[in-house]
């Protein structure tokens, strides 16, 4: 009986390690803490005129929320890894096939989460949050998301949304 749960106890610490050391992070569950309760998604403000995001605000199950982040956005995100991020990280390991493996199937909040809480590795969350958001949105568009008219915000729909890009057609 203590070998079994000594088992289930190793089983996730050894998971856990391995997604760390794939995605570049220092630390981090990938499971919301028990402290914070799934919050239902706010509704996105309203579009812009002539703006077809107006589908985002309710999405079907299974058609998470187009665009949450915009292009300056995820710019502005690009020039802070380049600045802050890429003194111990590459691109390489928040993108591609092991990436997606750890990733892919986890939310955009999960990620956004993990990153403010643990990065940077000698100052966890010293950043101000734009920052985190910023950076977010980059790693969501070198992963194939393409930007919409909103920038991803706290209140964005973030439990929604997997890191792993879009399927073709959708």
């Amino acid at each position: 009986m203590a070998r079994q749960s000594l088992g289930r106890a190793i089983l996730p610490a050894i998971l856990l390690a391995s997604g760390i050391l794939v995605a570049g992070c220092a630390a981090g569950s990938g499971s919301e803490p028990a402290s914070t309760p799934p919050q239902p998604a706010q509704p996105a403000p309203a579009p812009a005129p002539g703006n077809d995001a107006a589908a985002a605000t309710d999405p079907a199950p299974d058609a998470p929320p187009a665009g949450i982040f915009t292009a300056d956005q995820s710019e502005r995100g690009r020039v802070t890894f380049d600045e802050v991020c890429s003194e111990c990280h590459t691109t390489n390991e928040f993108r591609g096939r092991s990436f997606q493996s750890n990733w892919g199937r986890r939310t955009v909040y999960s990620f956004f989460r993990t990153v403010r809480s643990t990065m940077p590795d000698d100052n966890p969350g010293g950043l101000e949050e734009q920052v985190y958001l910023d950076v977010a949105a980059y790693i969501l568009s070198i992963n194939g998301h393409d930007p919409g008219a909103a920038e991803l915000t706290a209140d964005s729909p973030m439990r929604e949304v997997r890191i792993a890009p879009p399927e073709a057609g959708r």
